[in-house]
Formats: C-alpha cells, structure tokens, sequence
C-alpha cells in the first residue's frame, strides 16, 4: 500500500489533529484572557455593546475556552464542546470584529470566522479515533449520537467544506492585495525590511492566493496548490508575526498559524472526492470506463458470458487491518435512539436501534446491522 492509499485510508486522522490542534488553541486563549484582562477589554473596544468588556463576560469567556478547549483537545463529548464554543466565537464574529471590516491588519475578523467555521466541521465529524469519547463504552451517554451517524454516512463532506472555504478565503485575500497593495503593507508592518514591501513580493503573495485558493476550492492539484502556498504562510508566521509574540493584543500570529496548519492537512490528504482531482485527475483506466463496450471486430453472435472467467464473489466486509466481522479485535458497539433515553432513567436497558462492529486497532467500522434478531443478542451486552 502506498502511502497516499495509507493517508486515504486513515483520513479521519485529519480531523484528529484539527481538534487537538483547536482544542489547544482556544485551551491557550482562555488562559490569556485570564493573565491578560486588558487584551480580552483591547479585542472587543470596537463593539458597541459595552456590556462584552465587562470582567463577567470575561470570565465566562475565559472559562468556556479553558473547558471547552480542554475537552475538544482530548475528545470528551465532543461535539457538546465544540458545541459550546459557537456562541462565544458568533458574538465575536458579528457583535465585535464585524464592525471593523472584513479586512483588518489585525485580521481578528477573519480569524473568529475560521474557527467558528472549523466548529462546523468538527461536529458534523465528531470525536475520532484519538478521542476519550472513541475509547468509552458505547453504552455510555454520548451527546448528538443519533445525528452523528447520519452525518458518517455522507463521507468525508466535513473534510470537503474545510477546503472550499480555505481556498475561497485564500482567494478572496488575493483579491484584496490586487486591488488594494497598501493592504499587504499594513498586514506585515510599515517597518519591515524593503523585501517585503517590494512590488514583487506582493504580486507574488497575490497570485498564489488567487490561483491557489481557486485550485484548493474546486479540488484541482489540490496538494500541489497547498504547498505553493507553505512558503507565503510560513514566512508570514515565522518572519512576520512572531516577533510580536503568541500572547499579543492582535490574532495575526494564530490566524496565520492555523491557515499554516490546514494547508500542511490537505498537502498530506489532498481533496477528497468532492473534487477534481477525483473525477479527472485521478479517474480510472478507460478499460474501466468502457468495460460493458465489445471489442473492435468481435462477431456480433459470439455469446457474451454473463461474468467474467477469474469472477468471484465479493469479499466479506473488512476494516483497513483485514479484520472481519468474526475477528477477535472486532467488537459489536449497541448505538441507542433517544428514546432509548427514557428506558435507561428508570434503570431498564432499553431497545437498541442498531449494532455496529468496529475494529478495536484501527476504529474503523467493519458491519452494521439493523436486523430485530442481532438486536435482541446484543442489547444485554456491555
């Protein structure tokens, strides 16, 4: 197995890292706010509800980061915890930075709007294999379970919005800095050396963004159209933003870090199918496309064999180790409805909706069965 089939088949890692990755971030902010009440009172002196800069509000901001951080960081309840972050990041969307336009040098706007989009991705997505909530017994409560399952039968959708808003945002910035350079001037500092304010440099920054952020949206070269944009992300956080240090009043460092870190995800996992690459790029073999045409010159009264001679039947259902449904390290998982709840509250096990088997090594799942006789085996099972 090469190593682009190994990522594919492990492409729920991605969200893995992406929820570590957050979860630590906002672990971190909710600890600034409470060393710096001055920089939480510093990012919400634009809005006009003067109640947001109150030392209330600050806790209660503070406080949710730490917990909701902490627990996106380690995958408890997780969709509960990134739940729980989306009102804090929508007051800050549309009540404080929104004001000061879509553009700012402090870029707070476009870095509340991104990780209050990541929070959709991680819902939908849930806790992966890294996760406290994957290592739990099933039987244990979890929050929005019933939703989640609907949400894992439509793929890697998840994956698929966290690229297309990338690349619509990337190409949006290059718009920007065409039609308006003093922007990328305000952006890296009017004291930075001559290099970087060089009509080159921004013309360069603009057309990667632009073509770039085109490609990453339709999913065409995806990871070549990523790692055009490392050198620009990596500059931007290692020469830029860094002397101003992570805690600084302004998000420039952290935004320019997260984008950083998305691009570094689809270099190492692409597009996924709702792509180009996938239907062009990475189409299979004519002989596949055209497998029901006869043969130039084959006589038209030649019977056709039903299937083909080396035919034989489909596989059993197997997770990417190889495991079955019969091995030893796959293990059926009862999944409850919600009214199953009102069972459990007067202490009854209540009727399963379904039986999903899961492999213990990879966390993949194997089978699932909604059949009455599996259901009625597996409800007394722990």
């Amino acid at each position: 197995m090469t190593l682009a089939q190994r990522l594919e088949a492990n492409r729920d890692l991605a969200f893995d890292l992406l929820r570590i990755y957050l979860g630590a971030g906002l672990l971190v902010r909710g600890l600034f706010f409470l060393i710096r009440p001055d920089a939480f009172a510093a990012l919400v002196a634009g809005s006009e509800a003067t109640v947001l800069a109150s030392p209330a509000v600050m806790h209660i901001v503070a406080g949710v980061h730490l917990l909701g951080g902490a627990m996106l960081a380690i995958g408890l309840y997780t969709r509960l915890a990134a739940l729980s972050q989306v009102p804090i990041l929508a007051g800050a969307v549309f009540l404080v930075h929104l004001r000061g336009g879509l553009f700012t040098a402090g870029q707070s706007f476009e870095f509340s709007a991104l990780v209050l989009f990541l929070l959709i991705p991680i819902f939908l997505h849930g806790a992966g294999r890294w996760s406290v909530d994957a290592s739990w017994s099933t039987r244990r409560f979890v929050p929005f379970r019933s939703i989640g399952e609907r949400l894992e039968r439509l793929g890697n959708i998840a994956f698929e919005l966290l690229r297309i808003y990338l690349g619509v945002g990337l190409f949006a910035r290059g718009v920007l800095f065409i039609s308006n350079s003093s922007a990328f001037i305000d952006l890296i500092g009017s004291s930075s050396s001559a290099w970087l304010t060089s009509v080159v440099l921004i013309h360069y920054v603009a057309l990667s963004h632009l073509v770039g952020g085109v490609m990453i949206a339709v999913g065409l070269f995806t990871r070549v159209a990523a790692l055009a944009q490392l050198p620009i992300l990596v500059g931007a956080v290692f020469v830029v933003h860094l002397q101003g240090g992570l805690l600084a009043a302004t998000q420039s460092l952290e935004f320019s870090a997260l984008v950083l870190f998305l691009l570094i995800l689809l270099v190492l996992w692409g597009s996924g199918r709702l792509s180009v690459d996938k239907h062009i790029v990475e189409r299979p073999a004519g002989a596949e496309h055209y497998r029901h045409a006869q043969a130039l010159g084959k006589a038209a009264t030649e019977p056709e064999a039903l299937l083909p001679s080396d035919f034989a039947p489909a596989p059993a259902a197997a997770c990417p180790c190889g495991h079955g449904q019969e091995h030893a390290r796959v293990f059926p998982h009862i999944r409850y409805g919600m009214f199953s709840a009102v069972y459990f509250l007067v202490g009854v096990t209540g009727p399963p909706r379904e039986v999903v088997f899961r492999c213990r090594d990879c966390g993949e799942i194997v089978s699932r069965t909604k059949k009455p006789e599996a259901l009625r085996q597996y409800r007394y099972q722990r």
